[in-house]
């Protein structure tokens, strides 16, 4: 068996430091700040999340047979967010099948929810919306008055799906993508005028249609998903969805409002290159498909998208957050889109305090294709940790067992799980032939990985951990086992106070980010911690120097300075480095500052050696 001793080294084995004791969250838990990994929602496609003035975040997705509705305080919440089915299909009608992309809108005082919808047959597909009966979101919706089963259409009355509202200088606009004919050759975004909520009053107008080359992978050949975003200047952009949704090329593309009328398509400028797009360094592809939204506190901007949850998934999505910024010029720069697991700091506003999070320095890993694998199938995943998944332990004596060598003592046994059952299953555990009950295993969608926990006790020597099969089905990664008491805690750069300087993707990278090259005049990386000794620390710092040359940052412990030297040699290869401080009881802040040269910046661990 493949046996690996990891210190920190994958953002999935980082997370289990969130639910550990650490030298903050030893004295005071609420002190660390608050963070989240995605995806957000484990399974789904075509996410819309709108901030509602009662404090609650409500979200809707593609569920295909109804509408339903999820409300949540947090951003981060959404999967576990109360749900209700506020509307079924009536079978049989023309809006009872293949029910996509719903999104809900407060206009003049009601709730409206527009969604694309047919009877089964895929060319049929028209956009319907629903009209609340009062002002809460999960309560009653018909039909408004006048329409038949709520259609919504522009006089051609062609194909359509994904509209959505825009808002422009005291008038409203339906925004959708469609067919031009009648035939399923192409997609475009049009737009028409509204009279009211429920009714066009015009013809459509072509704004896009799929003309890039990076818009015309696949075919049919796609322009969708429209979505309105508009800057503090009140720019309005309409970001969609370009290529095949099933292909991994799917992205964003941009549309730029340069005039003050919508409904000429000649005041619509396209960004020439996408926006958002795949990214097989970091394992990303097929991000697409948005809504954009405020952090609880209104000081940030969010865009929820889903993505393919691993290269070649097609359909197979989960849906995913990240936040973006604003370009000088007053466009929107979504950066490129986190690998998935990656550590992220919450929204504004969620909660949680300043302090640097402390993760477990020591944790040891073992890989399930590395294990002994019984009546169970090992399937290739660019989705996993180690590029592999067990799946099918489907049978009375199908298992996985691992032969663990870790040092005597007790542990968390994070067991790396996907379970698309719908309902919890779970694996009966073994350690050294003895039972120890079922580890439980929570649905949140096939190939979207949980880590489901126990604690467990290892012997002297080495121990065998077995996995097998016991209610209804599941899938394993890895089995994490963390110490549950240690001296070495792991402070991740890019989770640090940034000041000219950046937070980048590196795949390899302990939580695959890093803080980018630190060459800028006074680029720093701040972190206020705590420690519940005062002693001699060593602190380890993990980095990278690509352009050689020699370098040397001023670390600053409580006010003090100490110069660390970093070796280089022009190698993209990540180093180690060692400076020793003295840290009180306590709260303690410690930060980089650049000095001469310029470092990359992975992690430091930090141990206290008196």
């Amino acid at each position: 068996m493949k046996i690996r001793k990891m210190y920190a080294f994958t953002l999935g084995l980082l997370i289990v430091a969130l639910l550990l004791p650490s030298p903050a969250s030893a004295t005071a838990p609420s002190s660390e700040m608050k963070l989240f990994r995605n995806p957000v929602v484990g399974d789904g496609a075509d996410p819309w999340v709108v901030k509602h003035t009662d404090g609650y975040y409500y979200y809707m997705q593609t569920t295909g047979n109804n509408l339903t509705i999820r409300r949540s305080k947090t951003l981060t919440g959404l999967d576990d967010a109360e749900k209700k089915v506020i509307w079924t299909p009536e079978p049989g009608s023309e809006n009872s099948g293949n029910i996509w992309a719903p999104e809900l809108h407060y206009l003049d005082g009601k709730w409206y929810i527009y969604f694309a919808a047919g009877d089964g047959d895929m060319g049929k597909q028209r956009m319907y919306v629903l009209e609340s009966e009062g002002s809460d979101p999960f309560g009653k919706y018909s039909y408004p008055k006048g329409t038949h089963l709520g259609k919504i259409s522009d006089p051609s009355d062609k194909w359509a799906i994904d509209g959505t509202v825009l808002e422009y200088k005291n008038k409203r606009y339906f925004v959708w993508s469609g067919w031009e004919g009648d035939e399923n050759v192409s997609q475009q975004i049009y737009i028409a005028p509204m009279k009211n909520p429920w009714t066009i009053s015009g013809d459509r107008v072509e704004l896009s249609r799929p003309a890039l080359p990076w818009e015309k992978n696949g075919t049919p050949l796609i322009n969708e998903g429209p979505q309105i975003l508009k800057n503090k200047q009140g720019d309005v952009f309409i970001v969609y969805s370009a290529s095949g949704s099933w292909t991994d090329d799917y992205c964003l593309g941009m549309l730029k409002l340069t005039a003050k009328d919508p409904l000429k398509a000649e005041n619509w400028s396209k960004n020439p290159e996408p926006v958002f797009k795949s990214s097989p360094a970091d394992n990303v592809y097929g991000p697409g498909h948005n809504s954009f939204v405020k952090s609880p506190d209104g000081k940030e901007d969010w865009i929820v998208y889903h993505a393919a949850k691993f290269k070649g998934a097609g359909w197979n999505r989960n849906v995913r957050m990240q936040k973006f910024s604003w370009n000088a010029d007053g466009t929107p720069n979504f950066g490129t889109p986190v690998p998935a697991d990656t550590l992220l700091r919450a929204p504004s506003g969620e909660g949680g305090g300043k302090l640097v999070p402390a993760l477990p320095g020591i944790i040891y890993s073992y890989e399930a294709e590395s294990g002994v694998v019984n009546h169970a199938t090992i399937v290739n995943n660019t989705g996993t940790s180690g590029g592999s998944k067990v799946g099918m332990i489907d049978y009375n004596d199908s298992y996985v067992e691992f032969n663990v060598d870790a040092p005597p003592g007790d542990y968390t046994l994070k067991v790396r799980y996907s379970n698309g059952m719908g309902e919890t299953s779970t694996h009966q555990l073994a350690l050294n032939g003895e039972l120890l009950g079922e580890v439980k295993y929570p649905s949140y969608g096939w190939d979207t990985w949980r880590d489901a926990e126990r604690d467990i006790h290892l012997n002297a020597g080495k121990n065998k951990i077995r996995l097998s099969k016991a209610t209804l089905f599941a899938e394993i990664d890895r089995i994490d086992l963390v110490p549950k008491k240690t001296k070495v805690f792991q402070y991740e750069a890019e989770l640090g106070y940034l000041k000219n300087a950046k937070g980048v993707n590196e795949y390899d990278a302990a939580n695959h980010q890093k803080v980018g090259l630190m060459s800028a005049h006074n680029s720093s990386v701040r972190f206020p911690i705590s420690v519940e000794k005062s002693g001699t620390y060593e602190i380890n710092i993990r980095y990278k120097q690509p352009e050689g040359n020699h370098a040397v940052q001023v670390i600053h412990d409580n006010g003090k300075k100490s110069l660390v030297l970093y070796k280089g040699e022009g190698s993209d290869q990540w180093k180690n480095t060692a400076v020793k401080v003295k840290l009180k009881k306590g709260k303690n802040e410690i930060s980089f500052s650049k000095g001469r040269g310029a470092v990359e910046l992975d992690y430091f661990r930090l141990n206290q050696t008196k």
